[in-house]
């Protein structure tokens, strides 16, 4: 132990005398002669200093990241976010719908006067308290006519989550995950006709009726339909033909998400995350960034904070591509892009995208400087603070041993 003890002195007292001490002294000397030079003739030492101070500040404000506002238009095939705001307007006036769905956990109570051949004991009443128990559970709204969804409100911290639109079926579809708190959003229809509500793994109290097998069926003639979750659910609209449900704009937001898992089976490190986005540019700092089909939008925080416009894409132009058969045919196809269209603004000091979101090929970034002038202005600025702060080290490099040996 004695002779560890003395062997790890001697490395110590070796390194001390040998690297740290003469590095000590090396640099003691340096700026004691570097303090002669810079006091020999002070108003060269007061210019070298403010130009450095000013190179310092140029590089400062050229290269440092700083928080910007941007702006983009992404098309993307689903998307995911939270409410920020308390009793913001999502979806307002969706007329003629053709059928809605709504399944998971859920209770709710139905008023008017209802109708029904296989459980005519309801047809008494004038409400009816229903609750769905399980995810597997569901409501159907099929009316017989003109049916509107009036609005849809979203309270402080509601997700919506893979919120998508299908072309061939029309079916706007999304998830509600409502905040842990006594508000929910809320679903408020306008009917003005009967209608026909199909209920699936059902519990009502009143009369007693529970069937996990039989769906429920009867119609239903009402002046004042609402609905509002207080549990996940997933929300299904099938929508008319040629016609497109209202988004509602400028709704505050955070954790916006384009993208999906996709489950390959049981063991969760075989599950991939895939990008939803399909074509899109971000702009920051007079600068743009061009985003293509399934890249990663990487966006530092605070990130995208409002959506300012959400619509669907139908297929109105299409591109005409060419497929080579193995006989050396050539047939023609037409690819259409559908999706959702959004527009996004926020702030943030740096957005990247690529195909792997660990390993992204392309950025932009802010500056405080890159606010007034552009990039090719910023790379100028640059290139020449670099070459004065070289022209500089290289003047006192070859001048510094002259004036050091002048003044000894």
């Amino acid at each position: 132990m004695q002779t560890l003890t003395k062997n790890l002195l001697n490395i110590i007292k070796w390194f001390w005398f040998k690297l740290v001490l003469p590095v000590l002294i090396a640099i003691s000397k340096i700026i004691k002669s570097w303090g002669k030079i810079l006091t020999k003739d002070r108003q060269f030492t007061i210019v070298l200093l403010i130009t450095i101070a000013l190179i310092i500040g140029l590089f400062f404000f050229c290269i440092v990241p700083t928080s910007q506002n941007f702006e983009g238009n992404l098309l993307v095939s689903s998307l995911s976010f939270t409410s920020q705001g308390s009793d913001r307007l999502f979806l307002k006036n969706v007329r003629k719908l053709r059928e809605i769905t709504i399944s998971g956990k859920q209770k709710f109570t139905l008023v008017g006067t209802f109708n029904s051949s296989s459980h005519p004991e309801i047809n008494q009443l004038d409400q009816l308290e229903i609750e769905l128990p399980s995810d597997n559970s569901y409501l159907t709204i099929t009316p017989t006519d003109d049916f509107t969804l009036e609005e849809l409100r979203l309270q402080q911290q509601t997700r919506i989550n893979n919120l998508k639109y299908a072309f061939y079926t029309r079916r706007l579809s999304f998830t509600i995950i409502p905040p842990n708190s006594s508000e929910s959003p809320q679903f408020i229809f306008n009917p003005n006709s009967p209608l026909k509500i199909t209920l699936s793994d059902y519990k009502i109290a009143k009369p007693s009726l529970t069937n996990n097998n039989i769906p429920l069926e009867f119609n239903l003639e009402t002046t004042q339909f609402q609905l509002q979750p207080t549990a996940n659910i997933q929300v299904n609209l099938q929508l008319p033909e040629n016609k497109k449900p209202v988004f509602w704009g400028n709704i505050n937001v955070s954790n916006v998400e384009f993208e999906q898992l996709i489950q390959a089976g049981d063991k969760l490190e075989d599950n991939i995350i895939d990008s939803t986005i399909i074509a899109g540019e971000i702009r920051m700092a007079k600068q743009k960034l061009k985003l293509e089909n399934k890249q990663f939008l990487i966006v530092n925080h605070p990130g995208i904070q409002t959506i300012n416009r959400l619509q669907i894409i139908q297929p109105d132009s299409s591109e005409n591509l060419e497929l080579k058969t193995t006989a050396g045919n050539k047939i023609k196809l037409s690819q259409s892009q559908t999706g959702l269209e959004i527009s996004i603004s926020g702030n943030t000091n740096s957005i990247k995208a690529g195909l792997n979101p660990r390993l992204t090929i392309s950025q932009i970034q802010g500056s405080l400087i890159s606010r007034y002038v552009s990039n090719d202005v910023i790379v100028a600025i640059i290139s020449f603070s670099a070459g004065l702060i070289v022209s500089l080290f290289s003047w006192l490099f070859n001048n510094f041993p002259d004036s050091s040996r002048s003044n000894n």
